[in-house]
């Protein structure tokens, strides 16, 4: 199935806001390794400078979601592909510390604006919305690829500053290139009736137990996203721990894809479940590993734990009525990324008082209350299978 000019314009401006935030969220855990070793403060010190940034880029989806479904999700996606840019180009105005805490607040307040409003525009826009939600996802792994490549390589050449800068630019303009995309957004129904096998108390329960393994999950990429560059610092000797973050994420990214194919395809609910299932043997092999068998893992872990969420995403959208379709995006991702905020000073004490290789054994114990979760949830939908619906043109 090809996609109509509308729907390409859609999906080419939602990957440049994905990519945007997720690169603008993932340079720093790479930048702290380097701004620990010249500063010469502790590496859990440093991190720590992140939580508010990250603790915002969640909790603020939740009132950009709300505000989405009152104006168009097309402006808010907009928005967030040009503040995110200019927010990190201001990162080096700041000395390490709290001014640097508050800039990267910054940059996760305009990050946030990005996944409430663009996967609700995908989801009502495009379809084909479980491949369309895979690609979207993949062009959003692909900043979570590059983004430590580009830190640690840029910090390499221009220092620590320099690389905010140099990034931010980039991402500045991507956003105004986005930007200047025609889009027709669909106006949201009311579509209470949608999904009929659920009746509209009932979808509400569903997404609440969907809610609690969303947020399970939230902690459990966190606590990854920020402790493996660090990890592979300190347990892969052959290549720049940038570099092995990076390639890890490449290698992984192609689980998007196949999630999201899968999604238009099959069951939802049994998708769910296998994916979380194939990522815990992974994350537990993390913790006893190094070298090259390590970064195996790490992307196996990678590919089934982001390959899940085109398959998430769409449960989302079959849970939620259109009308307030991005303030379910927006309750999901201030969970997500807002209670999984908190695993930033999770890792700080596992640092502190054990080892990196403890977060990823508690890692491997959340993933495992996914699965339960997850379980409990096809449980109460037996003999009712969920498929993806196509999206109103």
């Amino acid at each position: 199935m090809r996609f109509t000019t509308n729907e390409r314009h859609t999906l080419e401006l939602a990957a440049v806001g994905h990519f945007g935030a997720h690169v603008a969220m993932l340079v720093f855990p790479t930048i702290a390794v380097i701004l620990a070793r010249e500063e010469g403060l502790p590496l859990e010190t440093v991190l720590a400078w992140s939580f508010a940034g990250y603790f915002i880029f969640g909790f603020g989806a939740l009132p950009v979601g709300f505000l989405t479904d009152h104006i168009r999700a097309l402006w808010v996606v907009r928005a967030g592909a040009l503040g995110v840019g200019a927010a990190m180009m201001m990162v080096p105005m700041a000395e390490p510390g709290p001014m640097l805490a508050v800039m990267l607040a910054a940059v996760g307040l305009f990050a946030s604006f990005y996944h409430p409003a663009g996967l609700s525009l995908i989801s009502r826009t495009v379809a084909a919305r479980g491949r369309a939600l895979g690609i979207n996802g993949v062009a959003g792994n692909l900043g979570v690829a590059c983004a430590p490549l580009a830190a640690e390589l840029a910090a390499t050449w221009w220092g620590w500053r320099g690389a905010y800068l140099a990034v931010g630019l980039v991402l500045l303009l991507m956003g105004v290139a986005a930007s200047f995309l025609h889009i027709d957004e669909p106006v949201p129904n009311d579509d209470e009736g949608h999904g009929a096998t659920h009746e509209p108390r009932e979808r509400l329960v569903l997404f609440s137990i969907l809610l609690v393994a969303m947020m399970l999950g939230g902690l459990t990429y966190r606590a990854n996203t920020v402790a493996q560059p660090a990890y592979f610092a300190e347990r892969v000797a052959f290549m720049g721990h940038g570099l092995a973050t990076s390639l890890v994420y490449l290698l992984g990214t192609v689980g998007q894809y196949v999630g999201g194919v899968l999604a238009d395809r099959y069951d939802l609910r049994r998708l769910y479940i296998t994916f979380h299932a194939l990522s815990l043997p992974f994350v537990l092999a993390m913790a006893a590993l190094s070298g090259a068998p390590l970064m195996l893992a790490a992307a196996a872990f990678i590919f089934f734990s982001l390959g899940m969420q085109p398959i998430e995403n769409s449960l989302v959208a079959r849970f939620t009525p259109e009308r307030w379709r991005s303030t379910g995006y927006g309750l999901k991702f201030a969970v997500v990324f807002g209670i999984g905020s908190l695993a930033v000073r999770g890792i700080e004490g596992f640092i502190t008082y054990f080892s990196l290789a403890h977060v990823f054994l508690a890692v491997a114990v959340v993933v495992a209350l996914i699965v339960s979760t997850a379980g409990y949830l096809a449980w109460r939908t037996r003999g009712r299978p969920i498929y993806n619906t196509e999206a109103p043109a």
